[in-house]
């Protein structure tokens, strides 16, 4: 998950560099940056607190996505910043689903453990 979240940022950094450089708008530069950025600092705080680092990537894939997605639909208008919107949709969709994966595989890892130890199921608290 780590990696994913690490190649996503990079990737969609420099897609706000190409973004910009094509179409001269800094507002891409700006939110590739900023979600990008937010992806890598998320990866890094991984390293320290797995799943903390993990749901932050996923409340940001989210964010990201909602903002991306509707911009995304200019594809067939010729808008030239649409490719880049339909690249960065994808990125923090794909982002998203793999956070959301590994959220409930661990939940569903934790919950198998506390059955097997005898224990109350702690997500039905």
């Amino acid at each position: 998950m780590r990696a994913l979240l690490f190649t996503a940022g990079f990737l969609l950094c420099g897609l706000g560099f190409l973004a910009f450089r094509s179409s001269g708008d800094p507002m891409l530069l700006q939110g590739g940056l900023t979600l990008g950025g937010g992806w890598i600092i998320c990866g890094l705080f991984s390293l320290r607190s797995k799943w903390h680092g993990i749901i932050g990537a996923a409340v940001l894939a989210f964010l990201g996505g909602i903002r991306s997605l509707p911009a995304a639909t200019g594809l067939a208008g010729g808008d030239p910043a649409a490719p880049f919107s339909a690249a960065a949709a994808a990125l923090c969709v794909t982002v998203f689903i793999a956070s959301a994966r590994s959220l409930l595989a661990e939940r569903r890892r934790r919950s198998i453990e506390s059955l097997k130890s005898g224990q109350d199921d702690p997500a039905a608290r």
